[in-house]
């Protein structure tokens, strides 16, 4: 009779599972950023722009142009994995970015998150990232995103994907375009000149009452040309025909998706 009450209904191992249970720690929410103490994140700054300044010229231009507080967006072009740091080294305050989501996972999974990344799924359109993206903005924090969302293995301007343009629509923050070149140089020539230029903040609206995909597209394409616009000649790839009078056609990818870091 015993044994058919332990089969039926009784666990003998059930107190000891519970107990297991509660000893787990509660899984991480990367999509939540990681606080990094500000003395830190400082240290940080200033240690790479000590090392930077013992092997290349950095020049920047249009500072004047970067707000003083968040929240608001910065929008980059992509050259080298060196863009990474140099674009928040020279901003006021702490700031989050996406990294594409095998980051987490690998060597320096715990650096990227120290330094206040937030995972992005590749090749499909991650709602997730996008949300955590504008909970950041809400929060008043400086959002940085790479358009091209990977490195121009050309060293020239690529195609956007249309993340920024759904992101800043929706935050209704200020976009600060902005031009890095010469970064790809960094660790191939002593004494590289690196470039970076902030431009005029952008405000970003619907032409309607509710987001539709072409404003996405014209969002994105707007701040995509202000980047090219900044860029040397030689650097502005896929945006080249939208300067000086050219047809501006859009150059955005048609994909709904946030962008990665690399």
């Amino acid at each position: 009779m015993k044994q058919d009450i332990d089969v039926a209904g009784f666990t003998p191992n059930a107190g000891e599972s519970a107990k297991n249970e509660h000893k787990q720690k509660p899984k991480k929410n990367l999509y939540e950023p990681y606080s990094t103490p500000r003395v830190f994140y400082e240290s940080i700054r200033w240690v790479f722009r000590f090392l930077i300044a013992l092997v290349a010229r950095v020049h920047l231009l249009g500072r004047y142009n970067i707000p003083k507080k968040g929240p608001y967006i910065i929008a980059a072009n992509h050259l080298s994995w060196t863009d990474i740091p140099f674009v928040p080294a020279y901003l006021p305050g702490k700031v989050v970015y996406m990294a594409k989501e095998e980051t987490f996972y690998g060597t320096f999974g715990w650096l990227a998150r120290f330094l206040g990344a937030f995972p992005v799924k590749r090749g499909e359109g991650d709602r997730q990232a996008i949300r955590a993206a504008q909970e950041q903005l809400k929060q008043k924090k400086i959002f940085i995103i790479f358009p091209e969302g990977t490195r121009s293995k050309t060293h020239t301007l690529g195609k956007a994907h249309a993340g920024l343009g759904m992101i800043a629509l929706r935050a209704g923050v200020p976009v600060v375009p902005v031009a890095i070149w010469g970064s790809e140089n960094t660790f191939k020539k002593f004494g590289a000149h690196v470039t970076i230029s902030y431009g005029e903040p952008i405000l970003l609206r619907p032409k309607g009452a509710k987001m539709t995909r072409e404003d996405i597209v014209e969002a994105t394409d707007e701040v995509m040309k202000r980047i090219a616009e900044m860029l040397p000649e030689r650097y502005r790839g896929e945006y080249a025909n939208v300067i000086d009078g050219g047809i501006a056609t859009p150059a955005v990818t048609p994909a709904d998706e946030p962008t990665e870091l690399n």
